[in-house]
């Protein structure tokens, strides 16, 4: 998501409690409090980094992006991962996925934000429209091994990691800059339903993961995430056969480890939910001193397309046992609903990352790719 429209993802309602969100609809939130365990002080002046035990309040909002206010809680879709925490200094928002990848460009999320909405007539996903989007996108194709792996479906809120996909600049009392990727790692584990469990939920209860984290905090079971960082100086940036601040990107992690910041802990529920929750605005723009957009991709998007399938193929081949089966069959449930010309360039695009799992899905799908005409 580009930070433009990660601006406005979790936007309010416009008018009274009656009034919805369009996209976040369906979630829940809660406050809790930041501890800062390791001072980044070398990396950045933001002031609730500054010293070690430092406590900065906190406000949770988890939401599914794409399906509406009355849509069950167990469904393949990216969660909103959005953290307000208010400083000494003023809010700072970050706002992320638990996918830690996304698409390049404002413009085409949000042309798959339209086509990923139910449609008008029937209020149900229509696989057909979002696959002849997506099947036009290349750089959809490694989001698309996350969002179509067991990933794609977490257990809970609670149990989920999130990523701030786009990355931020920060900036040292010396004025020295790096780039910055977050990563919330939850503590409690990040668990995934597979399609049976995600069928069982949905038929059973609706609003799962909302009872089981707002039951967790009031049985004193206070969820934790710690905050872990990758750093990046610019002249490593400019090394990379990459464009980091491509969203449709992850940083290495052999090159760029994670470094734990500290912890946050949810411990307290929502008194009124709708003004405390629902109403907030969560905002890119939200930012503190010694913190900064990055900016956009540095790169012409020419001379980024040709790495688009190679962190797919990368991610493809580390997938091993039920975590590969599941992506491979959940591809094939999906693609059996669209057009034949569809399914064939769904194809071709998960071949040109990995031609094994592009095989099997064309055996799957019932496609000759040798008698099919090129395209």
């Amino acid at each position: 998501m580009s930070e433009r429209l990660m601006a406005n993802i979790t936007a309010p309602p416009a008018g009274g409690q009656g009034s919805q969100r369009v996209m976040y609809a369906r979630g829940a939130g809660a406050h809790g409090v930041f501890v800062t365990e390791h001072a980044m002080t070398a990396y950045t002046k933001a002031c609730f980094l500054q010293t070690t035990g430092q406590q900065t309040p906190v406000l949770v909002r988890f939401s599914t992006v794409f399906h509406g206010k009355g849509s069950p809680e167990a469904v393949r879709d990216p969660r909103c991962f959005a953290v307000k925490l208010h400083t000494q200094e003023g809010r700072y928002d970050i706002i992320g996925s638990h996918i830690p990848v996304s698409v390049r460009e404002t413009a085409k999320f949000q042309e798959v934000e339209q086509a990923l909405r139910p449609s008008s007539d029937t209020n149900e996903q229509n696989p057909s429209r979002y696959w002849e989007l997506l099947t036009q996108m290349p750089e959809s194709v490694h989001m698309l091994t996350w969002l179509f792996g067991n990933e794609g479906t977490p257990v809970s809120y609670r149990q989920m990691n999130g990523h701030s996909v786009q990355a931020c600049k920060w900036i040292n009392a010396e004025g020295a800059e790096v780039y910055v990727k977050y990563m919330w790692k939850s503590k409690q584990g990040a668990r995934y339903f597979t399609p049976d469990e995600m069928a069982a939920m949905q038929a059973s209860d609706y609003s799962h993961a909302t009872r089981d984290l707002y039951a967790a905090i009031e049985n004193g079971e206070y969820p934790q995430w710690e905050l872990h960082v990758q750093v990046m100086t610019l002249e490593a940036a400019d090394r990379l056969p990459f464009d980091p601040l491509d969203p449709t990107k992850i940083w290495p992690e052999e090159q760029f480890p994670f470094i734990q910041v500290g912890t946050m802990t949810l411990n307290q529920n929502p008194i009124n939910y709708f003004g405390e929750v629902e109403k907030a605005v969560f905002s890119a723009e939200a930012i503190v001193p010694g913190i900064e957009s990055a900016g956009m991709p540095r790169r012409e998007a020419g001379a980024v397309q040709t790495n688009d399938f190679a962190q797919a193929g990368e991610r493809i081949r580390l997938m091993q046992g039920s975590d590969y089966d599941w992506l491979v069959h959940n591809l094939i449930s999906d693609l059996q609903q669209v057009p034949h010309e569809t399914q064939l360039r769904a194809v071709r695009s998960f071949c040109r990352a990995d031609v094994p799992l592009g095989k099997q899905l064309a055996a799957g799908l019932g496609i000759d790719l040798e008698h099919e005409p090129e395209g």
